[in-house]
């Protein structure tokens, strides 16, 4: 069975056990760098918020074996069990829609690749960042683990009658406080899944290597506490307060669109190593959707500027 075959029969399964109550629609959706994804859409007849279940990982475990009984009656389960908040019936989503005010706080933006991108950007506005791109959406809700939104679109910008310097502006103002940047030291990240005689192991492999002169990296996640947290990187002062208390120029590292790394720059770093580092971890760690480059950035404390350090290759 391929895939469009198991679409189809999950399809017909699924609107057997819900009945005629509900609509069930074959779906499929662009996600970020291309990434096409492939599943149904459900609504309760007569109401226009419905949900999207996409089926390619669950193809994948039919693949492996998992029978498609089974698959079918967890994404039943799945469905019954959520809740639509109350706020989000009658005119809610015109509202937000329609007046900027409404959304104003709910909206949030994030970095994507730019090049990866460009087909979906044509329909958006969007900021050019280096080589990425500063996209933005409503937060409508979160509820059982989902995160509803929608990607703001020039036809909502229409509506709202504001200019794309607006919308930065307004957006990264509030995102400052309502989600500040995280900035931790790595060992600092790994040491919160250790326990108690892990840590001194950990502390003391530490140790050795700077009595050794190993000169460790000294690496720092940026992130905050949205899906999308590398667009810290786009705080005010952020970066340059960073720069300032570690007393150095800093590289940049795409971890992926939740996170970047930062490391002190000393002058002796060498970039074609961090580069190699950079693609393989994307290769193997980070999947398609959540991709962000290839590239290494520079943050440099005398103009306080960012820049692109070394060119990756397209992803």
């Amino acid at each position: 069975m391929n895939k469009n075959e198991f679409i189809e029969m999950v399809k017909e399964m699924l609107q057997k056990s819900l009945g005629m109550e509900y609509s069930v629609e074959e779906y499929s959706h662009v996600k970020n760098n291309k990434k096409p994804l492939y599943g149904l859409t459900i609504r309760k007849i007569g109401e226009d918020l419905g949900m999207a279940i996409y089926l390619d990982k669950v193809f994948d475990e039919y693949q492996e074996g998992e029978g498609i009984d089974k698959i079918a009656a967890e994404l039943y389960r799945e469905i019954v069990s959520v809740e639509i908040p109350e706020e989000l019936s009658g005119d809610y989503l015109t509202e937000l829609v329609k007046s900027y005010e409404s959304a104003r706080p709910r909206i949030f933006c994030k970095l994507i690749n730019e090049k990866a991108n460009r087909e979906m950007l044509k329909g958006i506005p969007y900021f050019p960042f280096l080589d990425l791109a500063v996209i933005f959406y409503i937060q409508v809700a979160e509820t059982n683990e989902r995160e509803m939104a929608i990607t703001i679109d020039n036809k909502i910008m229409k509506l709202w009658g504001i200019d794309s310097l607006q919308l930065y502006q307004d957006t990264i103002y509030h995102m400052e406080t309502s989600v500040p940047h995280q900035l931790q030291s790595l060992n600092d990240i790994v040491e919160g899944f250790l326990d108690e005689e892990e840590k001194i192991i950990f502390r003391e492999a530490i140790t050795k290597e700077e009595e050794g002169d190993k000169s460790p990296a000294e690496l720092y996640c940026l992130r905050n506490s949205s899906k999308f947290g590398a667009a810290s990187l786009l705080y005010g002062d952020t970066i340059t307060e960073f720069a300032e208390q570690v007393q150095s120029d800093l590289l940049i590292l795409p971890s992926s669109i939740c996170e970047v790394l930062l490391l002190p720059d000393d002058g002796s770093r060498c970039y074609e190593t961090l580069l190699d580092m950079v693609k393989s971890i994307n290769k193997t760690e980070v999947s398609r959707e959540e991709l962000l480059s290839n590239s290494i950035y520079r943050y440099e404390r005398m103009t306080k500027k960012i820049s692109i350090a070394y060119q990756g290759e397209d992803l």
